[in-house]
């Protein structure tokens, strides 16, 4: 049976560079027009007289986070190369786990 790969974003810090995008089009080498990730920014909002904007990676085709996971024992492109350490990749269990010890707002694909 395939291991079930789980995606967690730390939502507070995902600055949105798209970096995680781009690590995954140049491993899979991908046309510029296609991916297995996007970075997902919505509209700002205003939050306590601030304005803020919803941002956030999300895969969307988990078998190939699990295919590249296994090829490169475990250091997925995309997290390796998230300035803010954002972006995690790995068995959905550990994720859960990793997603209970952490505070503030994320996302967790699978």
């Amino acid at each position: 049976m395939a291991k079930k790969i789980g995606v967690l974003v730390e939502l507070d810090y995902c600055v949105g560079c798209s970096a995680c995008q781009l690590a995954c089009q140049d491993y899979y080498q991908l046309p510029v027009t296609e991916t297995y990730m996007r970075c997902f920014l919505g509209k700002p909002d205003v939050v306590d007289g601030r304005h803020e904007m919803f941002m956030s990676p999300y895969a969307y085709r988990l078998d190939k986070c699990a295919n590249c996971l296994e090829k490169e024992e475990g250091n997925a492109p995309c997290a390796a190369i998230c300035i803010s350490k954002a972006l995690h990749v790995g068995e959905l269990e550990e994720m859960k786990q990793l997603a209970d010890q952490t505070d503030g707002h994320l996302a967790l694909y699978r």
